[in-house]
């Protein structure tokens, strides 16, 4: 993995957001990373409701998002998500109160009705067997059948501990929008993560979910799942192991924002001085933006379409073409198929959170696509940082350690700094017993310092002499122990 890249960009989030981010940041001491990750989830959870993206004619993008945070134990995930969670609690805490008020009059109103049609089939079995005409009953009966009282939805955002399953019904019986947020998601990821693969890149673009079995008949028509999944270092390395090659193949890895955490360089803040206003402001504006994705009815609101302006469309365009370029070969981004393919989705629905959280009118603009553009070149380059693998060091770098090494019990068991050149093409390492490998790896050897190669005169026989100040017995014992002198 290489090293931490520059700290996330705050300053790409709405003000509102920003702060809050920097409160999380100065009073619990966590990452600027994790910050923005969980804030742009809490954004996009708030807002997926209400609002597509429509960058052309016909191309609808949904705003739900999906981020992955790998973060060591003790580094602030949970009092992060709690912190940036309770206007979602509080919407929800409205909603049960509501719909309690709504199941007790739904009882009431059920049991009139059972009694009504009592009644009717009473009637009913009466002219049966008096032979009569029981058209009228019968029509009596149908019309009070398609009057039964609906039964009320209970609205509830956030989910935990789903299986596929359990997030389908979700959708289909309560709310076609929510947030699926795990903490600790090692066992979710373990055991539930494979089945929901595919369903989640699905819901992920939009696409509608029909499951029609002798069991189970479910169809959500639109459906918004907001993932943001939590795990530590050694259980997302086994997931990895497990899915990583599928992730990359369909592409879902590519549609994550992800991150890895690094311990924090900010520190937490005394108890009694902290300041939490702007986070309270960031969750009554997720609060606003929930309540506003419930219509009058308490039925989802028809979203609302956010354009892109001139300026928008434009830097999207240059983006492009960048990535055109980026993956071409040479390139920074060369063989990241999946990634650039995706990225023009990612950085639109980017900049429609950005748009709709802040306040949902007009056209999204070229300032607020610029952030996105910054945002999700965090991402991409976080992504490439953790999950591309290293190149491979040259050969002449493996070559000179294993020569390194050598030499260092050499002068440990002979007490001797001169070899004979000959010598180390019989008895050296396997791998540089031939004259060109060895040759390579001596040469760099000698541009560090650490040799000479010295022909005596009237001799024909070349000795190489290792300077003493390389072999020193510490550095003997650091060699033989892996501390390599090149990187591998």
């Amino acid at each position: 993995m290489n090293p931490r890249q520059t700290e996330f960009p705050i300053y790409s989030l709405p003000p509102v957001a920003q702060g809050a981010a920097w409160e999380l940041i100065n009073n619990i001491g966590v990452a600027p990373e994790m910050a923005g990750a969980t804030i742009l989830s809490c954004m996009a959870a708030s807002v997926q409701g209400s609002f597509d993206a429509e960058p052309a004619p016909g191309m609808r993008v949904p705003l739900s998002s999906m981020t992955m945070i790998v973060a060591q134990s003790g580094l602030g995930k949970t009092p992060t998500t709690n912190r940036l969670t309770s206007g979602f609690k509080k919407f929800e805490d409205e909603m049960r109160e509501k719909y309690e008020g709504e199941w007790t009059q739904y009882q009431s109103e059920t049991d009139a009705h059972t009694a009504e049609r009592k009644a009717i089939l009473a009637v009913l079995k009466e002219q049966t067997k008096a032979g009569k005409d029981t058209a009228g009953v019968r029509q009596q009966l149908s019309q009070h059948d398609s009057s039964a009282p609906s039964m009320p939805k209970l609205v509830k955002v956030t989910a935990e501990n789903l299986t596929l399953a359990g997030i389908e019904d979700r959708l289909s019986s309560n709310w076609p929008n929510i947030l699926v947020a795990q903490d600790e998601a090692a066992s979710f990821l373990d055991n539930r993560f494979e089945e929901l693969l595919s369903r989640a890149n699905s819901t992920w673009s939009g696409s509608p979910i029909a499951v029609d079995t002798s069991r189970r008949k479910i169809f959500v028509k639109e459906p918004r799942i907001t993932w943001l999944l939590q795990v530590q270092p050694k259980a997302f390395e086994r997931f990895m192991k497990n899915l990583g090659t599928r992730l990359t193949d369909e592409g879902s890895l590519a549609r994550m924002q992800f991150t890895f955490v690094e311990p924090s360089q900010h520190q937490p803040g005394p108890l009694a001085s902290q300041q939490w206003g702007a986070t309270e402001e960031f969750n009554q504006l997720c609060y606003e933006h929930l309540c506003a994705s419930v219509s009058e009815t308490g039925k989802p609101i028809a979203k609302k379409v956010l354009k892109l302006d001139a300026q928008a469309h434009a830097l999207l365009d240059q983006e492009r073409q960048r990535i055109n370029m980026l993956k071409c070969p040479g390139g920074s981004l060369f063989e990241q198929h999946e990634l650039c393919a995706k990225a023009p989705d990612n950085i639109i629905r980017n900049a429609a959170i950005l748009h709709a959280f802040s306040n949902g009118m007009g056209e999204i603009s070229g300032q607020t696509m610029m952030n996105a553009l910054d945002i999700f070149t965090w991402f991409a380059n976080e992504q490439i940082r953790v999950l591309t693998p290293a190149p491979k060091p040259p050969q002449e770098w493996c070559d000179a350690n294993l020569l390194l090494r050598w030499f260092a019990n050499f002068v440990r068991t002979h007490n001797q700094l001169c070899i004979q050149k000959n010598h180390l093409l019989k008895q050296g390492p396997r791998a540089t017993r031939s004259s060109a490998r060895l040759n390579a790896a001596l040469l760099l050897l000698w541009q560090h310092g650490i040799l000479q190669e010295h022909v005596p005169e009237g001799s024909k026989a070349t000795f190489i002499l290792l300077q003493p100040n390389a072999f020193q017995p510490y550095q003997i014992a650091q060699l033989l122990n892996q501390n390599l002198a090149f990187p591998t």
